[in-house]
């Protein structure tokens, strides 16, 4: 649920919801889409990826209808004075539906800060490869997983060699394929424990970042990953390995040692490509502005796409149906969570809300690495307490006389619904 449509209260609390209307992006995109969807073939086809047109018109047939009344709708009422208010469903179309977008990177930052990482120091290593490896992730995004997998066991020996013996650590790994402007630029942002468990279940910590050594050897073991599936030559694999400046880093600065950090940074990793505040749309000269911000690399410059080509830079970003982009590792895998509560050294130095009661069902190997998402249960439950959290506002407390408020029926029958319409309209409280 995404909206609160509601009659104008005699009385307002201070941090009171106003309702959010379509914005520019929901509109482009209500307006133009067809026409992409139309030249989709002809003209955007060989760079963004074939075959590609149906998943996106699933997820725009979606994002049309986030908010829209005729989709369903739940009724809140006070228990006291009987005022009442109607919600409509959302979407939950990631990575095009902003509002639902924001939900779903609240909810895997609170699950990872809250529910997963050991309370331990972590350190975020960002990793990216060169701009010429980059297009074969476009075009085989299975590639994600495994090179994701190659990251854990670099980091891992990475460690292990640090204190001359095998230790086990833990990731999360999240592959971001967006850069600014919804530029193609893969590159993972993961969330490393800085150290690892000896066999004793003895933690040791390591707090070193990426060396030069660790660098090339991240070019190394990618560049013979490409060469090993055939998707370059050993010409081309001999020119990676020489070029002075290879493309290819590893950035290690940023290290999580407060409850605060680790949120932010774990909401970070998670965060969808386009933010609404960086977008101006001309509808009459179906333009969109995109305008950077004033620290980074591009210091607020601003770029202009006609809507067709920006709904086709956005809509690259759509990860295949049922693939994530987060994984975890190592004692984060839920093969290794489930040994937890029988391990006191792991088991005393987990998150507050861990009950070690995480997955039975668990994978073949130890460091496959399970996919996580966001489930709809967890959306449906964390609506009200999400707006508490950032907007400071108590959806459940009643603006007339400040009582408590309750879901009293979730309607999804559309006689129902337009009935429910007529009569707000004629009341003059109609949704929009």
């Amino acid at each position: 649920m995404s909206t609160i449509l509601a009659p104008s209260p005699k009385t307002a609390p201070r941090h009171r919801y106003r309702p959010r209307e379509p914005d520019i992006l929901q509109r482009l995109f209500r307006e133009r889409f067809s026409a992409f969807a139309g030249l989709y073939d002809e003209k955007y086809a060989d760079e963004y990826g074939k075959f590609r047109l149906p998943l996106i018109e699933r997820a725009a047939a979606a994002f049309y209808l986030c908010g829209d009344w005729k989709q369903g709708i739940a009724r809140v009422r006070c228990a006291d004075c009987a005022y009442d208010f109607f919600v409509p469903f959302s979407c939950k179309s990631f990575f095009l539906c902003p509002s639902c977008s924001q939900k779903r990177t609240l909810l895997m930052g609170e699950y990872l800060s809250e529910d997963l990482l050991l309370q331990l120091p972590h350190r975020q290593f960002v990793l990216t490869i060169p701009k010429c490896l980059r297009m074969y992730l476009k075009h085989d995004r299975a590639l994600h997983a495994e090179l994701s997998r190659l990251i854990f066991r670099l980091l891992s020996n990475y460690f292990s060699e640090a204190v001359g013996r095998k230790i086990t650590t833990g990731m999360v790994s999240s592959l971001q394929t967006f850069g600014e402007y919804a530029s193609w630029h893969p590159h993972w942002h993961t969330i490393v424990l800085e150290g690892g468990f000896d066999r004793w279940d003895r933690f040791i910590y390591v707090p070193i970042g990426a060396s030069d050594e660790l660098v090339e050897l991240w070019r190394v073991r990618v560049v013979e990953f490409f060469a090993g599936r055939k998707l370059i030559n050993d010409d081309f694999a001999r020119k990676l390995l020489a070029w002075k400046h290879s493309g290819f880093s590893i950035e290690s600065n940023t290290k999580i040692h407060t409850d605060k950090a680790r949120e932010s940074l774990c909401q970070y990793i998670v965060r969808a490509p386009v933010s609404l505040g960086k977008l101006y749309w001309d509808s009459f000269t179906d333009t969109v502005l995109w305008h950077a911000p004033k620290t980074g690399h591009f210091r607020g410059e601003n770029r202009y796409f006609s809507g067709l080509d920006f709904i086709a830079r956005l809509t690259l970003h759509l990860p295949p149906k049922g693939k994530h982009l987060v994984r975890r590792y190592g004692v984060y895998s839920s093969r290794s969570r489930g040994t937890w509560k029988k391990r006191p050294a792991l088991a005393l130095r987990a998150a507050e809300n861990w009950y070690g009661l995480d997955d039975d069902t668990a994978p073949a190997e130890g460091d496959a690495g399970e996919e996580l998402t966001v489930t709809d249960r967890a959306r449906r439950k964390a609506w009200a307490r999400l707006l508490a959290k950032v907007y400071e506002i108590d959806v459940f407390c009643c603006p007339q006389c400040g009582g408590k408020m309750f879901v009293v029926a979730i309607i999804r029958n559309p006689q129902s619904i337009r009935e429910i319409i007529a009569c707000l309209e004629t009341k003059g409280r109609g949704p929009p």
